[in-house]
């Protein structure tokens, strides 16, 4: 199926998408850093290989990318608890809150789409390939992420007489041990409660959640399991964006299976207003086949009308649309 985009006011096709480009410690700025050292400003993509170069051409490669305001207060947004509850060692920890209100509203100056060129170093041998720009918009790729925490994907574009690039920004808490961040998990709240009460609270919660989730939703919409050892609870507006009484609303809640769960969680998929699946193009059409899932398949969610809007929510805030 061809994925169509509009950039500016013209039209391109979806062709090849490259993802998971994690962001070193060496990439980053220096106040984000945790180890010693300036770093570099030259990002490595990949070891030479047939698929590298079909995807960003010839050596030395010249290409021009964009990026969209909209997504990098997006990704801005998913980092914001690191920047202002930080579990890293980061070289400037102290530093980071304000940081992130001036790149926050440096952001905010931006056109909505961003374009930056991204020339291959060819001064450096093979099998190693890195890029690098002197363009303003590319120093977004190496001042907002944090490392370990960030990576970005490349998706490739044609129209009938140009190639571009989008480039997409992206958060990963897996290192800090889970898809959330800690302030952000409602499995976790106790790394930053101190009072034994609020913790016991917290954690029937979060149990109450999963029954009445379950009771109301017993079985995965997406995969039709209905084993309940196996299935969660998966929170449709994210827990740490809910108000008090949406955080246990069993309608604010879905039984999904684990890896559904995870790719919900992190915008990969959504559901639609018409109860449709939603799968984003900024998960590659391989790992789509591989999961049996499909855009636009018909889902039967019980009592869908009273869950509809929290879907909405995750639809417009958390979906890589």
């Amino acid at each position: 199926m061809t994925v169509d985009h509009k950039v500016g006011d013209q039209l391109f096709r979806q062709v090849d998408f490259l993802g998971s480009i994690y962001l070193a410690d060496s990439f980053v700025s220096v106040p984000q850093k945790i180890w010693d050292g300036n770093g570099e400003a030259k990002l490595y993509v990949g070891q030479e290989s047939e698929e590298l170069r079909n995807f960003f051409g010839s050596r030395p490669f010249n290409i021009r990318c964009f990026l969209k305001k909209s997504e990098l207060i997006q990704f801005m947004e998913e980092l914001r608890s690191e920047y202002n509850y930080p579990q890293q060692s980061y070289r400037r920890k102290k530093e980071l809150p304000e940081l992130f209100r001036d790149r926050r509203s440096k952001i905010e100056d931006q056109d909505e789409i961003i374009w930056f060129s991204f020339e291959e170093q060819d001064q450096i041998a093979p099998p190693r390939i890195y890029g690098k720009s002197q363009d303003a918009g590319y120093n977004f790729l190496r001042e907002l992420p944090l490392p370990t925490l960030s990576y970005l994907s490349f998706m490739k574009l044609e129209s009938s007489n140009e190639k571009v690039f989008h480039v997409r920004l992206f958060t990963d808490f897996l290192p800090l041990g889970s898809r959330y961040h800690p302030k952000e998990n409602p499995n976790l709240i106790e790394s930053l409660v101190q009072d034994d009460i609020a913790i016991r609270k917290i954690r029937r919660g979060q149990e109450k959640f999963r029954e009445r989730v379950l009771n109301s939703c017993p079985f995965c919409p997406i995969t039709k399991v209905s084993d309940d050892r196996i299935l969660e609870a998966a929170h449709i507006k994210p827990y740490s964006k809910s108000s008090n009484d949406e955080k246990y609303d069993k309608f604010n809640g879905i039984s999904l299976t684990p890896t559904i769960h995870s790719l919900y969680d992190k915008g990969f998929i959504t559901v639609s207003e018409e109860n449709t699946l939603m799968v984003s193009d900024w998960i590659s059409s391989v790992t789509v086949r591989n999961l049996g899932i499909r855009n636009n398949l018909r889902l039967q969610i019980p009592e869908f009308d009273k869950r509809k809007e929290y879907f909405k929510f995750h639809q417009d805030n958390i979906f890589r649309a």
